[in-house]
């Protein structure tokens, strides 16, 4: 087959899989394209590097993700208050909400990625999440803010999230902090300590944002000790989803 016959061969195999997903058929080819490059490829075509990955539409679609789900959630529950509204935000656009999105959707399948990153579970969660993002703004881009609405109220809420099930779930304060480190491009790391009262162990908890001490917190359970410093941070640095 010719390599031309071959690129548009390609060029429909994609653009049916990008229908499938959204339920729009794209204009922009191209825009989808970097939508699924991930950060770790860097290669040549016709000559000429190909460095746009897609965390700039990440970072656009993750603008439109907001304003669309404040807007069915104020017209949702029309007699709820703020901070219910902004609470139940947090619990639609977690990290673990949107990597199970990307998940049921296929889009890590569709993602143009160095092939050993996908053997780490984690990894592929967060990178779907964020290719999920990535796609809402390529949609916007493509078809406009009105059809990027349709897709994330309709195919993402209407089919695969149960608002009035969500209401029940706990926030996770460490995704909503570690979410606001890799948009703002900071480090977290911490310190663990224990210290023996009686027959049991106290976690002490220290949380580093840029190799700043920045929460202290101590509990029995080690991770709720995490959780709780990054609830603590979150109210310090006012991240809210």
């Amino acid at each position: 087959m010719p390599f031309r016959l071959f690129q548009n061969q390609q060029t429909r195999v994609f653009s049916d899989q990008i229908y499938r997903v959204t339920g729009l058929k794209p204009k922009r080819i191209a825009i989808y394209r970097e939508a699924f490059r991930h950060s770790s490829v860097n290669r040549v075509e016709a000559g000429t590097p190909v460095t746009t990955d897609n965390e700039r539409l990440e970072f656009l679609g993750d603008a439109i993700l907001d304003a669309v789900i404040a807007e069915v959630l104020f017209m949702r529950y029309p007699y709820k208050q703020e901070g219910f509204l902004t609470e139940m935000r947090m619990r639609v656009v977690n990290r673990e909400q949107l990597g199970y999105l990307a998940h049921r959707l296929g889009l890590v399948q569709l993602m143009d990625i160095k092939p050993e990153l996908l053997k780490n579970p984690t990894a592929v969660k967060s990178i779907g999440g964020n290719a999920l993002e990535a796609l809402i703004g390529a949609v916007y881009l493509d078809h406009g803010y009105q059809k990027s609405k349709i897709f994330v109220s309709q195919r993402l809420i209407g089919q695969y999230l149960d608002l009035d099930k969500l209401m029940g779930t706990t926030i996770s304060y460490k995704a909503l902090l570690l979410k606001w480190i890799q948009q703002q491009k900071k480090q977290v790391s911490w310190r663990h300590q224990t210290e023996t009262h009686g027959k049991k162990d106290l976690h002490l908890v220290t949380l580093f944002i840029d190799e700043v001490e920045t929460v202290v917190e101590k509990n029995m359970s080690r991770k709720k000790a995490e959780e709780l410093c990054c609830e603590k941070a979150c109210r310090m640095l006012q991240i809210s989803g």
